[in-house]
């Protein structure tokens, strides 16, 4: 079979329709397993001289694997045009250089880019750097362009957000979904809302709708495994998170809350279920050798590196009659031996959920500014921008000021109904972040 490499490297060398196709293609191909983003990784860290092309391509495969630096040191070798200077302008938000940001994407909008596409990541980008005048100066510019789209009204929900009028984002994130019914960044901050304010199955019913459209966010899918494990619905959440730990094997908090579940005490286990699925393994595991096949079957599978009944299901009927001399008498053998065992070609395949791009959504939480005024004890907790989880427990404990917080020991928080070690860890994190702890307990005063 075609190595993970090699792969990389035909997708590469491809011929595109147009920019947005390429885009979306690398987004795919890094979102479906981590063997995929550390080659297409190793392949970009071993170029050293490029074509205009190439930097393009190159610069758009390194910014969808989070590498923002990289990026901008191919594209700098691309061809000038409104699709480097779009990406330039993307690179430059992720590596949180804002004002540059905001520059390059003025210049891909002058040079013909979507303009309304061009001024909503403005208006984000100046949002991200606290500068809540000026991305209130771009919403405006958006509004004149576009004002009944989902990207103006999302970016008008997530302003208003910002400034607290919760109730106000609520209604323009509604409308933003009536305008585009598919437009996850709308559906994420519904559901997290949502879920925020106790209306977990309207968040369960919007979190799921968000996996149904590309690109597929890791905080769209670990919140939904969050909610069902509150619901002791712990396979779905395993599943979940998993699918996460495909493509992110070291993503902390997806390995933290999969920890958590499968050490929880009240976790129920299906013994029937895991013995239909070690039955199945054992059939995955069986030989072609097994079974009666052509010589020029067997030849011709041999070659291709497929030994059992679980290569099969990794391969198509399309790539199988790719191969040189395999045939339709061939591949009606393959399938009648596969039929015979409930099986089908490409079958493990499709049901692996592939992730599309898993980048983090436009507009999640980021980190807490370096310096925080005098004042922070009476700062509402919302400063924190703690997970759903963290903050609907500190909720129940009517905390709801920084200074609360600090009243509460480590040893104190974990009595909490659902507030585990993950909680915990983020609430430390965040208040270390600002020079604060969690008040000590009497074990630690001693």
């Amino acid at each position: 079979m075609q190595s993970t490499m090699s792969k990389v490297e035909d997708m590469m060398q491809a011929e595109f329709d147009n920019f947005t196709q390429m885009f979306r293609e690398i987004q795919r191909f890094a979102g479906t397993s981590a063997p995929n983003r550390e080659q297409l990784g190793n392949f970009l860290d071993t170029r050293e001289e490029t074509t205009e092309e190439e930097a393009l391509k190159f610069g758009a495969a390194s910014l969808v694997l989070g590498n923002g630096e990289q990026a901008v040191a191919f594209l700098r070798n691309a061809a000038d045009g409104m699709e480097k200077q779009w990406l330039m302008g993307l690179a430059s938000k992720q590596q949180k250089k804002y004002a540059n940001a905001i520059s390059e994407l003025r210049k891909a909008k002058d040079q013909g880019w979507n303009a309304s596409e061009v001024l909503a990541e403005m208006v984000e980008t100046a949002r991200l750097d606290n500068n809540i005048k000026e991305a209130e100066n771009y919403l405006k510019e958006l509004q004149k362009v576009d004002a009944e789209s989902a990207l103006y009204l999302y970016q008008a929900g997530r302003t208003a957000e910002s400034e607290g009028e919760v109730e106000r984002a609520i209604e323009l994130f509604e409308k933003a979904i009536e305008s585009d019914p598919n437009h996850s960044p709308s559906l994420f901050r519904l559901a997290y809302l949502g879920d925020l304010h106790g209306n977990e199955d309207e968040a369960i019913e919007l979190y799921q709708k968000c996996l149904q459209s590309e690109p597929i966010h890791v905080n769209a899918i670990l919140n939904l495994a969050i909610l069902h494990e509150d619901r002791e619905e712990y396979d779905q959440a395993i599943k979940l998170l998993k699918q996460i730990l495909k493509v992110y094997p070291n993503h902390p908090r997806a390995r933290l809350f999969l920890k958590d579940i499968e050490s929880s005490e009240s976790m129920l286990f299906d013994e029937e279920s895991e013995k239909q699925k070690d039955k199945f393994q054992q059939v995955l595991e069986m030989p072609l050798s097994d079974f009666e096949l052509s010589v020029r079957s067997r030849n011709c599978l041999k070659k291709m590196g497929l030994r059992t009944l679980g290569d099969l299901t990794r391969i198509s009927e399309t790539e199988l009659l790719a191969y040189k001399n395999f045939g339709e008498t061939s591949l009606s053998e393959i399938k009648a031996i596969l039929d015979s065992k409930n099986l089908r070609l490409g079958q493990t395949a499709e049901e692996s959920a592939s992730l599309a791009a898993a980048s983090i959504l436009p507009g999640d939480p980021e980190d807490l500014p370096d310096e925080m005024d005098d004042d922070i004890l009476d700062k509402p907790i919302d400063e924190l921008k703690l997970s759903v989880r963290s903050q609907k427990c500190l909720q129940g404990l009517n905390i709801e000021t920084i200074g609360d917080l600090l009243e509460y020991s480590e040893e104190g928080l974990m009595k909490v109904p659902n507030f585990g070690s993950i909680s915990l860890v983020e609430i430390k994190e965040k208040l270390d972040q600002i020079g604060l702890e969690l008040e000590k307990s009497e074990s630690e005063a001693e």
